[in-house]
C-alpha cells in the first residue's frame, strides 16, 4: 500500500504538529459545545477518542499505514459518532454541538493521504449511517442532516482526490530516484572498472615492460633471468586470480617463499574485499606460515562470503601437513602425517 505521507511529511515532527494543532482547535470547539449536549461526558469521551484516533494517524511506519492501525481508527470513528449522534440537545439547529462531522471528515482525509482511501471513505459511510440514523429516531427533518454530511462528503472528494495525486507524484519520485540511483551505480560500476584497468595496467608497465623489453633483446636468458620471470608471471597471476591477498606484505612475503623454491598457490574465492579486522588476521596467519616454511608446497584460499571461515591455509613439508583455519573466532591449526 502506497503512503503518500512521505511527500506530505504527516509523521515527522512538522506534520505531527500539524495534527496536534487540528486536534487543538477541536478541542476548543467541544468544550465551548459542552452545555449543548445531553450527556456531557459522552461528549467529552468522544473528544479523547478523537485524540486517540490523531495518534493513530501520525505514527510512522516504514511500509504504508497498517491494516491493524487503520481497523482501529474506523472503530473510533464509529465510538465517537456513536457518542455524539444522539447526544446533540437541539438537532435542528445544532450549530458547533455536530464538530465530530468536521473532526472525522479530516481524520478520514488524512487516513486517505496515508494509502488507505477505500477504508476513509468507508468510515465516512459510517459516520453517515449513524447520522441519519439518528435523525430519523429522533423524529428530525433529515434535510438538514443530509445537508451537513454533503458538504464533508465535498471536502472528502477534494482530500481524495488531493491524496490520490500525492500517491501518484510519490511514485513518480520514487521511479525518478530508482533511476537515479541505478545510474550512479553503473557509473560507479565503470569507474571501478576504468580504475582496476588502469591499476592493472600500471602495473603490467612497472614489472613486466623490462622483462618483455629484456625478451626482446633476443639475447639468450640467463637462469637467473628465467627464474626471475617464473616468479614475476606467477605474481602477476596472484594479482588477478588472488586480488584478496594482494597486500604488499603478502606479496613480498610470497615472493621471498618462492626463491626459496616453496611453491605458492593463492585462491581468492570470496570474490569481495574483507573487512580490515579479517584482512589483518589472514595476513598475520598466512606471513606466519610462509616465513617458516623451508620448502614444500603452501596453498592459501580466501572462503567464500557465506562461509563460516575467512580463510583456509595447507602447508605441506614431505610428509606432514598443516592445515590452519582462521576464523573471526580464532585460528585454528591442525597438524596431520602421513605415517
Amino acid at each position: 500500500m502506497t503512503d503518500s505521507t512521505g511527500t506530505i511529511n504527516l509523521t515527522d515532527r512538522r506534520g505531527r504538529f500539524l495534527l496536534v494543532l487540528y486536534g487543538s482547535g477541536t478541542t476548543l470547539v467541544a468544550l465551548v459545545n459542552l452545555q449543548r449536549l445531553e450527556v456531557p461526558a459522552l461528549g467529552f469521551g468522544s473528544l479523547v477518542l478523537v485524540w486517540v484516533a490523531l495518534t493513530f494517524l501520525g505514527r510512522a511506519s516504514d511500509d504504508g499505514f497498517g491494516i491493524r492501525s487503520t481497523v482501529a481508527v474506523l472503530v473510533l470513528v464509529t465510538g465517537i459518532t456513536l457518542g455524539m449522534a444522539w447526544n446533540i440537545t437541539d438537532v435542528a439547529a445544532p450549530g458547533y454541538a455536530n464538530w465530530h462531522l468536521g473532526a472525522i471528515t479530516f481524520m478520514m482525509f488524512v487516513l486517505a493521504a496515508r494509502g488507505r482511501v477505500a477504508f476513509s471513505w468507508l468510515g465516512f459511510g459510517i459516520m453517515a449511517a449513524l447520522s441519519i440514523l439518528s435523525t430519523v429516531s429522533t423524529g428530525q427533518a433529515i434535510g438538514a442532516a443530509i445537508g451537513d454530511l454533503a458538504r464533508q462528503a465535498g471536502t472528502l472528494v477534494i482530500g481524495t482526490v488531493f491524496a490520490l495525486s500525492l500517491r501518484r507524484a510519490a511514485r513518480t519520485i520514487r521511479t525518478i530516484q530508482g533511476r537515479q540511483v541505478d545510474r550512479i551505480a553503473s557509473e560507479a560500476a565503470v569507474a571501478a572498472a576504468e580504475r582496476e584497468r588502469s591499476s592493472q595496467s600500471a602495473r603490467l608497465e612497472r614489472y613486466a615492460r623490462p622483462a618483455l623489453e629484456r625478451i626482446a633483446d633476443g639475447a639468450p636468458l640467463t637462469a637467473s633471468e628465467r627464474r626471475s620471470m617464473a616468479l614475476l608471471e606467477a605474481e602477476l597471476r596472484d594479482g588477478i586470480r588472488a586480488a584478496g591477498f594482494n597486500t604488499p606484505a603478502i606479496v613480498n612475503a610470497v615472493r621471498s617463499a618462492r626463491e626459496r623454491t616453496v611453491h605458492v598457490a593463492l585462491v581468492d574465492d570470496r570474490g569481495a574485499p574483507l573487512a580490515d579486522e579479517d584482512l589483518e588476521r589472514v595476513e598475520d596467519a598466512l606471513l606466519h606460515e610462509l616465513r617458516r616454511a623451508g620448502g614444500g608446497r603452501v596453498t592459501a584460499r580466501l572462503s567464500s562470503a557465506d562461509s563460516d571461515e575467512i580463510a583456509t591455509i595447507v602447508v605441506a613439508e614431505g610428509d606432514a601437513y598443516r592445515s590452519v583455519i582462521v576464523r573471526r573466532t580464532g585460528i585454528e591449526v591442525t597438524r596431520l602425517s602421513s605415517d
